[in-house]
């Protein structure tokens, strides 16, 4: 074709059939894909002696070129000058949704809305208006008018209920809401967005409804939409204020399981935020309420690692130090209970202390200095919490170490002493 139209066109042709002979040049390019030189033709053309009909489509073209070429200005000037010399034209519509996205690529937003206004104001039987609408709503949301965005998008699903970018729209709608605390109206709208596009906003429109549950509380909800979120997007994260407070409200509630899940995900978040690391204990106390040692202690010395209140880290390591003793680890016991002894040098937690001393020899088989260790404890602390704990654990060790008339002596004074003490 375009051999036989260059041999015709190097015969220098006169007038309307040269430009005939062009036309049919430029539109075999445009097929071709070879976008420039078939703009360049199309612009040779404006000035032809061609009917207006052909003119108007060699003008519409060169717009499309440069749309292909992605030459923004070129854009912009080609449909300038089609919709100025063409008003008539039924791709007028058409023509300004183009220079509108082209204003829009060029950032000029009030000229890209102004233009979209007139599409939807003068043809509103125009085959673009459902993308007009769209353009529109995400100009004003790039504008930050989410008022406009939200009654754009609105409008969108009013018209086109089926619309293909419904999604889209309810997503930004249930965004805006959101953001706006509006966590009802943020809910339904999100939770619509991702049932119609569940690839492209199931994790956007997820972490938002997760965070409206957590707003509102509700913890029921929260649960099943974590687990969910945790199932379908394993390498996501949940935001981590969440996971702390799901697992802090099992633990109070005494499920341990549940705590354990949710405070173990947070613990393999990267960044974990504002979220202080107290939770490792209840993580740690959790993972050993259900005999995960291995969590536990993990949990406890990650928390270690962070703490700077002395009796915070006191109580933390006494955690640590009875889970080393349950792993038959004593030789580590033995250096918690040291340290904290050097952290708390006096009072209750200092005798939890010289206690877990005494455990670390009972570990070892040590039953005679365990017993003085526990003896010792009793003799220094007049305590309800561990005087009765002390004299009883010392009592066990002698019978343990074949002193059973020192452990008798002590289980009489444990009985004396504290008539209603149940052991533990």
């Amino acid at each position: 074709m375009n051999a036989a139209v260059d041999e015709f066109l190097a015969t220098n042709p006169t007038g309307e059939r040269a430009d005939q002979a062009k036309l049919l040049k430029a539109e075999a390019l445009y097929k071709q894909q070879n976008y420039t030189e078939a703009a360049s033709i199309y612009g040779e053309l404006r000035g032809s002696q061609l009917s207006p009909k052909l003119r108007a489509e060699a003008a519409y073209k060169l717009g499309l070129c440069h749309v292909q070429t992605k030459n923004v200005t070129g854009v912009i000037e080609a449909f300038t000058y089609y919709i100025q010399t063409f008003p008539d034209s039924p791709e007028i519509p058409a023509a300004m949704g183009q220079r509108a996205l082209a204003y829009e690529q060029s950032k000029n937003y009030t000229a890209a809305l102004n233009e979209l206004n007139i599409i939807i104001a003068k043809y509103p039987k125009a085959r673009e208006r459902e993308a007009t609408l769209q353009l529109k709503a995400l100009i004003l949301g790039q504008q930050e008018n989410t008022k406009g965005m939200v009654d754009t998008f609105r409008q969108l699903l009013k018209e086109f209920p089926k619309s293909s970018v419904a999604a889209q729209a309810q997503y930004y709608i249930g965004k805006a809401a959101f953001e706006a605390k509006d966590y009802k109206t943020a809910l339904t709208a999100l939770n619509t967005a991702r049932q119609l596009n569940k690839e492209q906003y199931y994790n956007l429109a997820s972490l938002r409804i997760i965070l409206c549950q957590f707003y509102l509380k509700d913890q029921a909800a929260l649960t099943k939409e974590v687990n969910d979120f945790m199932a379908s997007s394993p390498s996501a994260n949940v935001p981590p204020e969440v996971l702390e407070w799901l697992g802090i409200q099992y633990y109070n509630e005494k499920n341990f399981q549940a705590a354990e899940k949710y405070l173990s995900a947070l613990r393999k978040v990267d960044n974990p935020g504002k979220v202080k690391p107290d939770y490792l204990f209840y993580l740690g106390d959790a993972a050993t309420k259900l005999k995960n040692m291995a969590e536990a202690e993990e949990a406890f010395s990650k928390y270690l690692q962070t703490a700077k209140d002395p009796a915070g880290k006191a109580k933390v390591l006494l955690a640590l130090g009875a889970v080393k003793i349950s792993a038959h680890k004593p030789d580590d016991a033995q250096k918690i209970a040291e340290e904290i002894m050097v952290l708390q040098p006096e009072g209750r937690v200092n005798a939890e202390a010289r206690l877990l001393a005494g455990e670390v020899q009972l570990e070892r088989g040590n039953f005679d200095d365990a017993g003085k260790a526990f003896k010792g404890v009793a003799l220094l602390y007049d305590d309800p919490a561990i005087t009765p704990r002390a004299l009883n654990k010392a009592a066990l060790a002698y019978r343990q170490a074949g002193k059973a008339e020192e452990a008798d002596r002590l289980s009489r004074e444990l009985r004396e002493r504290y008539p209603n003490y149940a052991g533990g």
